[in-house]
């Protein structure tokens, strides 16, 4: 389950916003029948992974190859090559503001207390009595996606049997990121999910209810989002702790469960202004790519601190797309939240003109660069949204 956020608004005006998840489907529900009622036929196959389409409906070929072949490698490279092909059928897309869309794929659903969650991907064992065939079933071609998902694939091979928390905090960390050409270089710090812990100070029964779901246990869309969420924040200290993902070090370790006080100390760890502000120095890193990475995402923060790291990143950075990475999450995040007078000061004669002068390489994403500087000129929030649409990449959180 995935939501789409739109931050094209005053960037001195806060408003509230939601982020990003992806849902585990096993069992059968009517998601899950709705795919398993479908034919497919087979739309190409690649080194690893096949794509299958619903008769009578078009596929985006090259951009699902685009999405899903960098992040087939960087599975591969942190969990093992896959034993078998992965099947990805693609969706047709789902307007999401339509009664019809109800269960499927692209339905937008209100997670409460936290927000909209709009559902973009799943993965299926194919294990139930009644649904999908093994597989991977999107109806977005997004990089973050595809590694979110093939993550599920790949475990599902060799350990089934992992801890929910555990297999969705790893695939929450490698579905960050940002994607260079044909490469998916993992960032791991997912801002919606240290926002949303941050705010949602989960009480002990709600803890405890998260870290004991299992994939086969029925969820509420709350506790589906949260265990996305807690294990992803648990998983990064491991991380953070060890130096690498050591998954099976840590499958065997916590085959039988982990305590509460271990997790709220993990997620403490994790969420606490230290690890951002050692996130944030990231910023200004050696690598181009962990920069541009780093920078992906941050508004989501709500955080002053991340946006005055972007300014400040703004005033030293020379390489182009960085800069135009820098300048969009700043954007975005300064009408995510309120900001301080000083920051307001430098806001946009520090913004403004990293947009204006703005120089990407591929001609699309210029064109939308140069569309979202006029659309702030003109004012007009619908031109904005359209132009960052085709800059997601550099936003855009998955």
């Amino acid at each position: 389950m995935s939501t789409r956020t739109d931050p094209t608004h005053d960037p001195v005006t806060p408003r509230r916003s939601t982020g990003a998840v992806f849902v585990r489907v096993v069992g059968a529900c009517v998601l899950a029948l709705a795919a398993a009622c479908s034919s497919w036929r087979t739309v190409e196959v690649r080194d690893g992974w096949t794509l299958y389409g619903e008769p009578g409906k078009s596929v985006d070929t090259e951009a699902f190859r685009a999405a899903f072949d960098p992040a087939y490698r960087v599975v591969e490279e942190t969990f093992g090559p896959f034993q078998d092909v992965v099947r990805v059928h693609a969706l047709p897309e789902v307007d999401p503001r339509k009664p019809e869309a109800g269960t499927n794929v692209g339905a937008v659903h209100e997670v409460p207390g936290i927000g909209h969650a709009r559902v973009r991907a799943y993965h299926a064992r194919g294990d139930a009595l009644f649904g999908p065939s093994t597989g991977i079933y999107a109806d977005t071609p997004d990089p973050g996606t595809a590694a979110h998902e093939l993550v599920h694939a790949r475990i599902a091979e060799e350990a089934p049997d992992l801890p929910l928390w555990l297999e969705e905090g790893l695939a929450c960390f490698l579905g960050d990121g940002f994607l260079d050409k044909d490469r998916w270089i993992v960032d791991g710090f997912a801002c919606w999910h240290v926002r949303e812990l941050r705010e949602q100070q989960l009480d002990d029964k709600e803890l405890d209810r998260v870290l004991r779901l299992t994939a086969n246990d029925e969820s509420s869309v709350r506790e589906n989002v949260l265990v996305h969420f807690v294990g992803w924040a648990i998983a990064f200290d491991l991380r953070s702790e060890s130096g690498e993902l050591d998954w099976r070090e840590w499958a065997h370790r916590y085959r039988a469960g982990i305590s509460r006080d271990e997790a709220r100390t993990r997620i403490r760890r994790t969420i606490s202004a230290e690890t951002e502000r050692a996130w944030l120095a990231r910023l200004k890193d050696p690598d181009r790519l962990v920069r541009l990475a780093t920078a992906k995402g941050l508004w989501k923060l709500r955080s002053l601190d991340a946006v005055n790291a972007l300014l400040d990143g703004l005033d030293h950075e020379k390489d182009p797309e960085v800069r135009v990475a820098f300048a969009i999450n700043a954007l975005a995040a300064g009408g995510d939240m309120k900001l301080s007078e000083a920051t307001r000061e430098r806001f946009w004669p520090t913004v403004w003109p990293a947009l204006r002068r703005g120089q990407l390489n591929d001609p699309a994403e210029q064109a939308a660069l140069r569309d979202l500087y006029q659309s702030y000129r003109r004012r007009s929030s619908s031109t904005s949204q359209q132009a960052l649409e085709g800059l997601r990449r550099y936003w855009a959180e998955e």
